[in-house]
């Protein structure tokens, strides 16, 4: 049996694993930063005594809070990477890391998903930390790195729960229309995950590796979805990223090609329509 230790406990996918590997033959132990600091070597150090498998779902991910606080970003984004990795490369650990499709620039004339190996060009710094954390997990040679892209769960702080919510309160909606990516679900994400793991298929893939649901979207649309799927008739306008002032620039384009990680053999993939129907009919038992 493989001991899995999975970081960020509390956050959307950690939790998202902690209820799909019930069922799972090899034992998965979800830490929260209490028990799992991972900007202190010595926590780590500890937490991951007898691991096997370290899945690392801790992450700074308030993008607009880390143009503000950028140091502490990249304590969690890029040191804490550095400081598993170290640990890892010590105790012949298998690194899964999870990270982003910020990494990448996606102005508005392109329209071709970006793929493993295309040039990264981080527009702002929650991006760039990220970018820093995939180069130090990579200093591990067979480390998996996973990119994914506008994560939500039926918990914690997410687009669906902000429309939802917005909308249970009678609050007029408007959402950025020049902004294209693919909404991912935590659960189908944990479900990869926990694939990858339970097949064997960890033990012969390395490198970076992008998943998301299938097709894409603008926010706008997804809030329609959102709004469609859970039967609710409120009234909502598209409008530009410009009309929204920010500290932190947003690629207008940033949706993943994901041919490599079906080469694998072992990932179910759905559209993100789908995906999400799974999340709201989720939520609505909790």
């Amino acid at each position: 049996m493989l001991r899995i230790v999975v970081t960020g406990g509390g956050g959307q996918l950690a939790t998202a694993i902690a209820e799909l590997c019930r069922e799972a033959k090899n034992e998965y132990i979800i830490t929260s930063m209490e028990e799992l600091d991972i900007c202190s070597a010595e926590s780590v150090a500890r937490g991951l005594k007898g691991a096997d498998i370290v899945v690392n779902c801790a992450a700074y991910t308030n993008v607009e809070a880390a143009e503000d606080n950028i140091r502490d970003a990249q304590q969690v984004n890029r040191d804490g990477v550095s400081n598993i990795a170290v640990v890892c490369h010590e105790r012949g650990i298998k690194l899964i890391h999870i990270s982003t499709d910020f990494v990448f620039g996606g102005d508005k004339q392109r329209s071709t998903p970006y793929r493993e190996d295309d040039e990264i060009a981080p527009l702002n710094t929650y991006g760039a930390t990220k970018a820093e954390g995939e180069a130090e997990a990579l200093k591990i040679v067979d480390a998996i790195v996973l990119r994914t892209s506008w994560l939500y769960a039926p918990w914690g702080k997410n687009f669906v729960g902000t429309i939802l919510r917005r909308a249970a309160e009678g609050a007029e909606l408007r959402v950025v229309d020049d902004q294209r990516g693919t909404p991912t679900s935590a659960l189908g994400l944990a479900e990869a995950i926990i694939a990858i793991i339970e097949s064997g298929a960890w033990q012969r893939m390395q490198g970076i590796y992008h998943y998301s649901d299938l097709g894409d979207c603008t926010w706008y649309e997804f809030a329609c979805e959102i709004l469609s799927k859970s039967g609710i008739e409120t009234r909502i306008t598209p409008c530009k990223s410009s009309d929204w002032p920010s500290k932190a620039q947003r690629p207008h384009y940033s949706v993943l090609d994901k041919s490599r990680i079906i080469e694998c053999g072992v990932v179910t993939l759905k559209s993100w329509q789908e995906r999400l129907q799974e999340v709201i009919t989720y939520k609505k038992r909790l």
